[in-house]
């Protein structure tokens, strides 16, 4: 950054940050990936590992939000013109919230009837935050510097989702050891240890030939860690709706002054 503010032509223009909204977005853009990348990575693992199903049909159970996002999106886009990017990002980002709190009452056993609607609720608010967000960012910098400011926003995006991935990962790894202690406390620690490294790709299985203690504290333990890691990414989400709220603005971008008409001349003149 200390190199970026000196040279003539930075690749990131950090005057941009003195914008709120710029600013705002920013912030909106790294929880929003944050609290969605976290939730459909571990949450793979999770329809994959510990209710069985194959990488295709966990996929397929990922549709909903996929569908919402698509049906969603383009009526987000309209709203912001007429009720400004401020009430739909926070809107979204308490759905996102409200949504991972559903899911994080799963258990080893959950159907997929549970998990549905924090499906459903995770892809309409995602998409009730991208496209004002998109367009809160870009009418916070001249239109000239559109492009740049772009760039930063999908920057921001890129490292909240790598952050929630990190965070969730360190998460189930130390609430995994700790759960793993409590149901497992006579294996020996060097066994324990690659238990829980295992946790972290979502193992429910305990290595070769585990037996049916192990296999079930291995279930256990993956699905106690994920349910607080899923209050995490909500707690997040919340906080990024608090965010929005003190610093998006709240007006819908102007629209743009209609080019005057020319005089018409005189005929003969």
């Amino acid at each position: 950054m200390a190199i970026e503010l000196r040279v003539r032509n930075p690749m990131v223009d950090f005057s941009f940050f003195r914008s709120r909204s710029f600013l705002g977005t920013n912030l909106v853009a790294f929880v929003v990936s944050f609290a969605m990348l976290a939730m459909f990575f571990f949450m793979a693992l999770y329809l994959q590992n510990i209710l069985g199903y194959s990488p295709l049909q966990a996929g397929l159970r990922f549709l909903p939000s996929t569908l919402c996002v698509m049906a969603v999106g383009p009526i987000a886009g309209r709203l912001t013109d007429r009720l400004g990017p401020r009430n739909l990002i926070v809107g979204g980002l308490v759905l996102v919230a409200g949504s991972l709190l559903w899911q994080s009452r799963l258990g080893v056993h959950t159907g997929y009837g549970l998990l549905l609607p924090g499906f459903v609720g995770m892809g309409i608010g995602i998409a009730l935050v991208m496209s004002p967000m998109s367009t809160a960012a870009m009418n916070a910098v001249h239109v000239s510097k559109a492009g740049v400011a772009s760039g930063v926003l999908s920057m921001s995006r890129m490292v909240g989702g790598t952050f929630g991935v990190a965070a969730m990962g360190a998460l189930v790894a130390g609430l995994g050891r700790s759960k793993l202690q409590t149901l497992l406390p006579a294996l020996p620690a060097a066994r324990r240890n690659s238990l829980v490294d295992a946790l972290g790709g979502g193992a429910g299985s305990g290595g070769a030939h585990p037996s049916a203690q192990v296999v079930s504290a291995m279930r256990e333990a993956y699905v106690y860690a994920l349910s607080n890691g899923l209050r995490l990414a909500a707690g997040v989400a919340l906080a990024g709706a608090l965010i929005a709220l003190a610093l998006v603005e709240r007006q819908p971008a102007a629209a743009p002054e209609p080019v005057p008409e020319l005089a018409h001349e005189p005929a003969g003149v």
